[in-house]
């Protein structure tokens, strides 16, 4: 099988995007192990029916409905597909958490954290167009105003990503950040057809994202979401979206991958806008009395 292009991505495949596009209308069953696939697609490809029915706490029986819906066949001709599509691709997270699993005392130290973060970042390279990535960076820079929203953890995410963009676009708030979900819908209320909501969500998501973020596609503005998979239900709101796996051999989640998206989006952004350098300049010299320069003279009490 040839390798894969760089513009090709996993969730580009047929198996996934036909799963993508029926999830929403899957009975509860079958949509567990459609979510399971969307989010764990290299690991679906190795397990047998009845692995994938145990990690899915559904049965082999609910597997192999989802295997016909796809028109497959069955079982076999839906892993044949995904083995087809993804025997090219390594889940490093994975090989470390099984890596882990063998160690006496299940020690983790510094090289498994830049292993893991790694493998996050080598698969958002994988899971995204360069298209989509630049559809965002036009997006945000065309904007009147965006608002950034973010629950949980993603309120720091959020809220960083509001303070790297603001020098460098019209507007960029992060609505999240004080007073919870009722000031967020206050500050959101505002939003029309020529503003953004740049809405940031992992699992577990939160209720009142995907709520906010609907009010805002209501209201004609463009929804872009940095979400983990297809399985994500902002996928069904989001203009554009942009995947950032949260997988951890530890943690709950990982945030790596969408720092790095953020960052990645702001560098975008700053190379769209003529004046970014002397932007930069400009914040630079305005801050330059509170930061400390090594080899400088100590400052003067008064």
């Amino acid at each position: 099988m040839p390798t894969p292009s760089k513009n090709t991505t996993v969730y580009a495949a047929p198996v996934m995007r036909k799963l993508a596009e029926i999830v929403a209308d899957l009975q509860p069953s079958l949509r567990k192990v459609a979510d399971f696939i969307l989010r764990h697609p290299l690991k679906a490809a190795t397990l047998t029916i009845e692995e994938m029915a145990q990690a899915t706490a559904t049965s082999p029986a609910a597997v192999n409905r989802l295997a016909k819906a796809l028109n497959l066949g069955g079982y076999t001709g839906m892993k044949a597909e995904l083995v087809a599509t993804l025997q090219q691709m390594v889940s490093p997270v994975d090989k470390l958490r099984n890596e882990l699993a063998h160690r006496p005392g299940g020690a983790f130290g510094l090289h498994e954290q830049i292993e893991s973060a790694i493998g996050n970042l080598g698969t958002t390279g994988t899971n995204n167009h360069p298209e989509t990535f630049e559809a965002f960076v036009t997006c945000l820079t065309q904007a009147r105003k965006i608002y950034i929203l973010g629950f949980g953890n993603s309120v720091y995410m959020a809220g960083l990503a509001a303070s790297t963009l603001m020098p460098f676009c019209a507007d960029a708030t992060a609505i999240s950040m004080e007073g919870g979900n009722e000031n967020a819908a206050y500050r959101l209320a505002a939003i029309t057809d020529q503003d953004i909501l740049l809405a940031i969500s992992l699992p577990r998501y939160s209720l009142d994202t995907l709520q906010l973020s609907r009010f805002a596609h209501e209201r004609g503005a463009t929804v872009l979401a940095i979400t983990d998979s297809p399985a994500s239900p902002l996928t069904g709101i989001a203009q554009h979206v942009l995947f950032a796996p949260a997988d951890h051999a530890v943690l709950t989640s990982s945030n790596i991958a969408v720092l790095a998206l953020i960052e990645g989006l702001v560098a975008g952004v700053m190379a769209r806008n003529k004046e970014a350098v002397k932007l930069a300049t400009e914040l630079t010299e305005s801050v330059m009395s509170y930061l400390h320069i090594p080899g400088s003279s100590k400052p003067t009490k008064k």
